[in-house]
């Protein structure tokens, strides 16, 4: 490189950066850039006029106290700056340039003498040359300098400062001081102390000052890398509000075209009805034009003829004037046209969410917890949605619009599932839904407009298993012990359980959890009973004159009931309307008998079979009677007014008894033959059964908490499932 290019590019690395000129006494902040001092100090004075105690680097904005002191003269000095300054001075030739290091005299140095380490001035240059010791030397000419000369100039020894030792140059390092010093010094004031050479302590310190500054470049390494993520992110980010703001364009447009749509249909029907309007009242009008013409034709005419009074003409035209006036006034009236009321009826305003959501949260890094693919119906079912942030950690804003649907193809249309939503003010929102049937469900959820990753899911809803939970009674005849228990009731209100105990002639009482409360003496064995909706026990005893006996809350002996329709009554049920429906076996048909009367409501004509009608029960939510036929191997179905309507079980039931409908609004059939329980929907179609537990199950009833109790004839016991 050419010198004065060199001395350019050093005058421009010594330059301050507050003032643009070469530094002055420079001085160095802890972040390593250096400043004359008087710049510092009037940057601090600066500070402090603006009541701050605190400045910032000029440069990189680090920001430092103020001394209390009025200077930052106690910074350290640039050993760097200061040896740039001084070898700047050989060509500045003012009064601050280099002077000679030999004499006494403060000439300007002319001439460095590198074995001496010392500048020198002409004078002292030319004795130099003439001594037998230095003439030898090798020397430089401060005019003539290169740019190896320059090089090796910045890089010649640090002279001692001490007094006397000036001419000594620093070559050693007290570890115990932590400072240079020169072979005198050593001696001097650092006698028995850890002295080491220069050069090593150097060295030593410089694998320190690596080490630092390689984790300062692993560090600049890592913000550069954030800035590039922050790009990314902002780019992402820009992206993001491109393409809500498209949604947005695009949503509003598609409103716009449909309500313009709207407009131009209603506008046009608008047009329709005014027409047919307009139309009718030209119309009425014509009539009313017609007559009002008719009636001033007659009138004129008769007008004339009175004012000309002729006798003759009077008593010739009087009938017709008369009775076309008569004729006139008898006819049908024009009616009025009074057009009907118009309306524009509004059954749904414009639903578009007025927001704009501002969130940290990424729908594609959000989660689903606690997700079920598989689930009961009619059972409360849950799953959490945990909100994150791009780096995948839990977040949550209030702001974030949280959208869920659950739905399934019901028929031609779509069915939505009600749901709701609890959000947890924590980024976790959990939703709640009930499935209403079986089938499979398609579960969609968005967070802020945005479907979360895998989203629809598809939920299979199986059928409600039934679970034992336990069963009561045994053989005999005490207290809660059975020989052939028969039929089985639940008081809704109460949870009260009736058993017919068809051997022992009682019907017994018992909690639902099975405790044994009280019992009630027949003169006859009951095969079927049920509760009334006041609480009141009615039961069928055939062997008491085929009558209907009705019993009070606390079991006593209320009336018998004759009804001369009935031959021979087996099973009997009733509905909250106190509609009774029985089986009658004596006439192989099921009758529905109105509340306080005896005369048939209703008769289904079930089986072909003789005494095979076992039970009939009414559905008030579909309007039907189920009933089943034990020797056709069905249940089979009508409606409200006796009319057939279709069969269930073919092929799945054998000698099917006893029917009730569950919580869930399904059909349980005991299966007597096949020794279950059986679960069909009311239209018919087969869900599941019960584990083989059973000997002869009869009769079956629901609680209100929907358990189902069975009796089991031969195992003298109640089973109760869950």
């Amino acid at each position: 490189m050419d010198v004065q290019q060199l001395f350019k590019s050093l005058r421009k690395e010594a330059e301050c950066p507050l003032c643009l000129e070469t530094v002055k006494d420079p001085k160095t902040l802890p972040c390593l850039h250096s400043f004359c001092l008087v710049c510092l100090d009037k940057h601090a004075n600066y500070a402090r006029r603006q009541l701050q105690t605190a400045i910032k680097c000029p440069v990189c904005q680090a920001s430092f106290q103020i001394p209390q002191e009025d200077t930052f003269g106690g910074l350290p000095a640039s050993f760097h700056l200061n040896r740039l300054v001084d070898l700047l001075a050989l060509t500045d030739g003012g009064s601050e340039s280099q002077q000679c290091g030999s004499c006494e005299e403060n000439n300007i140095a002319t001439h460095y003498c590198f074995e001496c380490q010392s500048f020198l001035c002409t004078t002292c240059y030319k004795a130099h040359q003439r001594f037998k010791a230095t003439r030898g030397h090798k020397n430089i000419s401060v005019d003539n300098l290169q740019a190896d000369d320059v090089e090796k100039l910045i890089r010649r020894p640090v002279m001692c400062s001490e007094q006397y030792h000036q001419d000594q140059p620093l070559e050693y390092y007290c570890k115990d001081c932590n400072v240079c010093s020169c072979i005198k010094c050593s001696v001097v004031s650092h006698n028995h102390h850890t002295m080491v050479d220069m050069q090593k302590a150097a060295d030593e310190q410089k694998m320190q000052i690596d080490e630092a500054l390689k984790k300062v470049k692993a560090e600049v390494v890592i913000f550069e890398n954030e800035m590039k993520n922050q790009t990314e992110l902002m780019n992402k980010n820009k992206t993001q509000i491109s393409a809500a703001r498209e949604k947005m364009n695009e949503t509003v447009d598609d409103c716009i075209r449909l309500l313009t749509e709207h407009k131009a249909s209603m506008n046009a029907k608008f047009d329709e009805i005014n027409q047919a309007h307009q139309k009718a009242h030209a119309t009425h009008l014509e009539n009313f034009q017609l007559a009002v013409a008719q009636l001033k034709s007659s009138l004129e005419q008769g007008e004339n003829i009175l004012e000309r009074n002729i006798n003759a003409e009077i008593l010739q035209t009087k009938p017709v004037i008369i009775g076309r006036c008569e004729d006139l006034l008898n006819a049908k009236k024009p009616e009025i046209y009074k057009p009907p009321r118009v309306h524009y009826a509004v059954e749904q305003k414009l639903d578009i969410s007025n927001r704009v959501v501002v969130s940290h949260t990424d729908p594609s890094s959000t989660l689903v917890e606690l997700w079920q693919e598989k689930v009961e119906e009619q059972n409360e079912t849950y799953f959490t949605i945990i909100t994150r942030d791009s780096e995948e950690r839990p977040c949550y804003n209030e702001d974030d619009y949280i959208k869920c649907d659950i739905r399934t193809l019901t028929g031609d249309s779509f069915e939505t599932v009600h749901l709701k939503i609890e959000d947890n003010e924590d980024g976790s929102y959990i939703v709640e839904y009930t499935p209403p049937h079986t089938g499979l469900y398609e579960v969609k959820v968005e967070v802020n407009g945005q479907p979360l990753n895998g989203s629809p899911w598809s939920v299979q809803v199986i059928p409600h298993q039934y679970q034992l939970k336990f069963s009561f009674g045994s053989n005999g005849s005490g207290p809660g012990q059975f020989d052939g228990p028969y039929d089985i009731a639940v008081d809704k209100e109460t949870g009260i359980v009736a058993v017919s105990d068809y051997g022992n002639k009682i019907i017994q009482l018992f909690g639902t959890n099975g405790k044994y409360l009280r019992e009630i003496g027949l003169r006859a064995s009951c095969c079927s009973l049920d509760f009334t909706k006041s609480g009141q026990i009615i039961a069928v005893t055939p062997g008491d004159v085929h009558k209907i006996s009705l019993f009070s809350k606390e079991g006593q002996f209320v009336k018998h009931i004759d009804n001369e329709h009935l031959k021979f009554p087996f099973h009997i049920s009733t509905d909250d309307e106190e509609f009774q429906t029985i089986c009658d076996l004596g006439n192989n048909e099921v009758i529905v008998i109105a509340p306080d009367s005896t005369e048939p409501f209703t008769r289904i004509t079930a089986s072909e079979h003789d005494r095979s009608v076992m039970c009939a029960i009414w559905h008030e939510e579909t309007h039907r009677y189920f009933v089943s036929d034990s020797k056709a191997d069905l249940v089979k179905v009508f409606d409200e007014e006796g009319n057939f309507m279709y069969e269930i079980g073919h092929g799945r039931l054998l000698n099917p008894f006893g029917l009730a409908i569950d919580k869930f609004n399904n059909l349980i059939v005991c299966d007597a033959g096949n020794q279950r329980l059986k679960v069909f929907t009311t239209e018919g179609d087969f869900l599941s059964e019960t584990v083989q537990c059973f000997h002869t199950p009869r009769f079956i009833a629901v609680s209100k908490k929907g358990e189902v109790l069975v009796t089991d004839y031969e195992k003298n016991c109640i089973f109760l499932f869950q």
